[in-house]
């Protein structure tokens, strides 16, 4: 588990993302742009880390890839959905392969890999800010 911090930009609220992806490069080059952008970021390289560092510091978002070792995206959304502490982080879910139809997931968003960078952004901005107009 890594912790980066940035100061907060008044545009992301200071925002905390949990950044989940198996891929260390992948996962360095969101981490660098996120926290470039003004969001505070913790960064996790499978399911079951994510978790505990959710369980630590509860996220504002979690964008997550799908495949990964240990604990998967699609486990990792369903254990948060199933903690009432945790059960209204908004997920961001990604993935370079296909997603079963007969396996819900209960993400908000999904993003075939690669992501295009601006999509990915506006979605985190429009999560945060309907989770800050409730």
């Amino acid at each position: 588990m890594n912790d980066r911090n940035a100061s907060p930009d008044t545009a992301t609220n200071g925002a905390l993302i949990l950044v989940v992806d198996d891929e260390l490069d992948l996962l360095s080059a969101y981490a660098m742009l996120l926290e470039h952008l003004g969001y505070r970021i913790r960064t996790a390289s499978n399911g079951r880390e994510a978790l505990a560092c959710a369980l630590h510091e509860r996220p504002d978002i979690v964008v997550s890839d799908f495949m990964m070792p240990i604990m998967d995206g699609a486990q990792l959304c369903r254990e948060l959905r199933a903690s009432p502490a945790l059960s209204s982080i908004p997920f961001i879910l990604c993935s370079a392969g296909r997603l079963r139809n007969d396996v819900p997931i209960p993400y908000d968003t999904f993003f075939p890999k690669p992501v295009l960078v601006d999509r990915l952004v506006n979605e985190i901005n429009r999560l945060i800010s309907r989770r800050d107009a409730t």
